[in-house]
């Protein structure tokens, strides 16, 4: 086996050297024998479309003269298979050679009511979890956290410190009963009925691991390349070294600066020696202006010093000129203050920019507050989105907005086609509605649209819907902040698709590039410097234009050193 790594800071054409390794392949190796791997699916995703984009590869093909277009376009299925996350890939493997099924809520409904301990309300009681959703449940987070590491959970109980021990609220005899009954749920077919197993998340990779270590003719691969090596945990890293037993050639890409999934067992110690010395060191940098690279270099150089190596990392180029482009940093104090803040506003207003609210926990309201006076519409993840729903912070503005879309086509004389019907009348104030109302109803009126008029004959809408004065049809709508947004929108008219300002944390934003990057310094937990310092690298190296970093209110903030006289 010939191993081959790849390291470079961030913007350097990480992605960019992978996908031209991949179409060299081509030459020797069908789509089938090459396994890329990475840790996220929005990083296997990014990848994956570079590889399948024609642009990338009619440049290559004009660059080599090799034809390797249709031998691309025609793997597209190859392709969504062996492109993938490493938990995707190990959990096909593993389900299709244990015939095992993936754990579900269905499945943990069941073991609620055989394990009393799984119950959600003694869970909640005995240990204060805040979320009913099974996959939030304390044990599934905390053995989740211990496999990661390659430990059981007593063992992993046992490595944490008191305040650690506290924060979990757990006792090692409880964590042994949950663990040896989740086991025997898992695994015993009488019980469960569906399968010889079932998996979770975690099982995906293990069972893997054990089925590539006794039968090697699984998921056999004669090029193993690996994105964002950083992030692997310690089970990861054992289902990468079972799949490279066998190849001809392993590519190990990433970069130890951004190694941010600590918590997840990635240890960034490990593969900064094991970095030390890449077979290929990418110096360029396609993303990040000369202001941005040289701010990032400052949040990193104690890192760069504790491990005795600096990196050579030159900004961002114009393509035709060749001369280094400068970009801009702005420092706010909050994001509706100082002269900065009316310059971040009117970019966003005015301009066709990429923006990136990210920062470091869970609960960004004060930023969608902003955004939401600000009247733009913006795009979150959804599980992100479910929380914030879950904690009434506030209902999804997205849904509210078509639905008042779809009044106003109504309101003026228009017809709406029975699907966009049905989703209004599910959110309307139960006041209008008429009598005769029910889905059931409705679907056995044979039309293809309805009018206002038409609802009202038909008694699905009340008479008095036609006296509503603008916006207050809608149930949903509990606030004057919320009405005020989406009035703003709708009169307005601004596209709910346009894909230009997005909310996501630090984590889910690898890999990914923006215009520009506003950063809230806010912690909402406590972390060691280093950390703060990937964290804080990460996110403001995803800038290809300007950095807005806005200044917390409270003393818990990613900043460190490098910030106290930084304005």
């Amino acid at each position: 086996m010939i191993k081959i790594r790849i390291a470079g800071p961030p913007g350097t054409g990480k992605t960019t050297r992978l996908t031209k390794i991949f179409y060299e392949l081509l030459d020797k190796y069908s789509p089938a024998d090459i396994l890329l791997m990475s840790h996220t699916k929005t990083a296997a995703k990014i990848i994956r479309d570079k590889i399948l984009e024609p642009e990338t590869i009619l440049e290559y093909q004009k660059e080599t003269g090799k034809e390797i277009y249709y031998k691309v376009q025609n793997s597209k299925k190859t392709l969504e298979h062996n492109v993938s996350t490493i938990h995707s890939y190990c959990n096909s493997i593993a389900k299709q050679v244990t015939k095992g099924q993936e754990f579900d809520l269905d499945d943990y409904d069941i073991m609620s009511q055989m394990h009393p301990l799984f119950n959600k309300h003694t869970m909640n009681k005995k240990f204060k979890a805040i979320d009913s959703l099974f996959r939030l449940h304390p044990f599934f987070k905390f053995n989740s956290f211990a496999r990661n590491n390659g430990m059981s959970p007593i063992e992993y109980y046992s490595t944490l410190g008191f305040e650690e021990k506290n924060d979990y609220k757990y006792y090692p005899t409880e964590l042994q009963e949950l663990a040896k009954n989740y086991h025997s749920f898992k695994t015993d077919i009488k019980i469960n009925e569906r399968a010889e197993t079932l998996l979770d998340f975690d099982d995906m990779i293990e069972y893997f691991y054990k089925i590539k270590k006794a039968e090697p003719k699984y998921a056999h691969v004669k090029v193993l390349i690996l994105d964002e090596a950083q992030d692997s945990s310690v089970i990861q890293r054992k289902a990468e070294e079972a799949l490279s037993k066998n190849v001809d050639y392993f590519y190990k890409a990433g970069d130890p600066d951004q190694s941010i999934f600590e918590f997840s067992g990635a240890d960034p110690d490990a593969f900064h020696k094991e970095f030390a010395n890449p077979e290929i060191e990418l110096e360029q940098g396609y993303r990040c202006p000369r202001i941005v690279n040289d701010y990032c270099k400052k949040i990193i150089k104690d890192i760069w010093d504790h491990y005795e190596y600096s990196r050579v990392w030159a900004p961002l180029k114009d393509k035709d000129t060749g001369e280094i482009i400068e970009g801009e940093k702005y420092m706010l104090r909050d994001l509706e203050q100082d002269e900065n803040a009316a310059e971040l506003k009117r970019r966003i207003l005015e301009t066709e920019e990429k923006f990136i609210f990210t920062y470091r926990g869970n609960d960004p309201i004060h930023t969608i507050k902003y955004l939401i006076n600000t009247g733009v519409p913006f795009q979150m993840p959804y599980n992100d989105l479910k929380k914030l729903q879950r904690k009434k912070v506030f209902d999804d503005p997205a849904r509210q907005i078509k639905n008042q879309r779809f009044f106003l086509q109504l309101a003026n004389g228009e017809s709406v086609v029975l699907k966009e019907i049905k989703q209004l009348l599910k959110s309307i104030d139960p006041r209008y509605l008429g009598k005769n109302y029910s889905l059931e109803k409705m679907d056995s009126v044979a039309r293809g649209s309805y009018n206002l008029n038409f609802l009202i004959e038909e008694e699905f809408l009340h008479n008095e819907v036609k006296n509503i004065e603008d916006f207050q049809l809608i149930n949903t709508v509990n606030s004057i902040f919320m009405k005020n947004y989406i009035r703003e929108i709708v009169n307005n008219n601004r596209d709910l698709e346009d894909k230009r300002i997005f909310v996501e944390n630090i984590h889910t934003i690898k890999g990914k590039e923006f215009d520009n990057v506003v950063l809230d310094l806010t912690l909402t937990r406590t972390e060691d410097n280093f950390s703060k310092k990937r964290m804080k690298y990460v996110a403001c190296s995803r800038a290809k234009k300007t950095l807005w970093l806005v200044k917390s209110k409270t003393n818990l903030t990613l900043e460190g050193e490098e910030d106290k006289h930084d304005t």
